[in-house]
This record gives structure tokens, sequence and C-alpha cells, in this order.
């Protein structure tokens, strides 16, 4: 399947399109179009008394009649072009913008739930009572954890004191062993 379309070509920070035949599936900047229809250059405005301000467009209109009339498709931004031209009779394509996900603003993420509200039947009042409970259970969980986390740092402190106090029948073992040895050294030295 064919289809008419813009390449970018010209350079950064300065587009430039031509107008191109190519198969649908290939890449946009893969240069293997089949003929080149046309030039766009909307940088460049044209000044000729009553049409300054319009963009340059160079088209080769015959053969982008003749390709039409064989049942060639157009892109959007072509559609509108020769819309624009006077080549195709019918109203120009509105541009879908495509918003990421990451990026929405808050206006429109309340617009899309007041929105989704009034299909589903409930208010923003309801969906909003909701979204308060949720973050009510978030809390009451990370006030759990935290207790958790406390009570392992003060069982912790608790061995390490444990460990640290030295049991009372240990310091007399001690003492009698340093004795024995004192004792033991005192009897060679008589002998």
């Amino acid at each position: 399947m064919l289809i008419i379309r813009l390449v970018r070509t010209g350079k950064k920070n300065a587009p430039s399109f031509r107008l191109v035949l190519v198969k649908k599936t290939a890449p946009p900047k893969s240069g293997r179009f089949l003929e080149v229809l046309g030039s766009y250059n909307p940088r460049r405005l044209v000044k000729k008394g009553a049409t300054s301000g319009k963009k340059e467009i160079n088209l080769k209109t015959e053969r982008i009649k003749h390709w039409l009339s064989q049942g060639v498709k157009t892109s959007g931004t072509v559609h509108n072009l020769l819309v624009g031209q006077g080549l195709i009779k019918g109203p120009k394509i509105k541009k879908k913008i495509k918003v990421k996900k990451g990026k929405e603003t808050e206006e429109a993420k309340e617009a899309q739930e007041s929105a989704e509200s009034r299909l589903v039947g409930e208010t923003v009042e309801e969906k909003e009572s909701v979204v308060e409970e949720k973050e009510g259970e978030k809390k009451e969980k990370i006030v759990k954890k935290k207790k958790k986390i406390k009570e392992k740092v003060e069982e912790a402190k608790e061995d390490k004191k444990s460990e640290r106090t030295v049991k009372p029948e240990q310091k007399p073992e001690q003492k009698e062993v340093g004795l024995d040895k004192s004792a033991e050294k005192s009897k060679i030295e008589k002998e």
C-alpha cells in the first residue's frame, strides 16, 4: 500500500520537508521513496503581494492528482496541506494530541475523572471519599510497620545490654584463676 507523506530534511532546528510517495511500511528516514512530489518549508514565507505570510509550498500538482486518482492515501498533515492548496476538497483533519502519562496536568486528570464519574453515575465527592479511605488505610499500615520496627530495635538494644553486663558468677572465677596462678608461682619459687 502506498502513501503520500512528508519526509523531514534540513538542518537541526531548521526543518524543511519533502512530499514523497512511499510504501506505508517504509521507515520515514530510509530514503526509499518512489517519487518526490514536492517540498514544504514552514520557516520560509512567500512574499508575493496579497499572498504574503504563506509558507513556501512547491507541489507537482499533476503527479499528485494522478496518484490520488490511483487510490493512494495521504497522511493527515499532507491532507491538510493539499486541502489548503485546493487540490483536495473537504474539511481538514484535526490533530490528535498525545499526552504522555507522566506529564498530564492536574486539570486534565480532574476533567477525565469528572467525565468518568458522570458515566458511571458516581459523584466526585464519592470518589474523593473512597480515595481518602484508601489513604487512611495506607497510613495505618505505615504506622504498624513503624511500631514493628521500633519493637525490633528495642529488642536488639536489650540483647546488647544483656551481653554487655558481666554475670556476677564470672568475676570471682576470674579472680580465683588469677590467684591460683600466683599461688602456683609462689609454690614453684619456694621449691
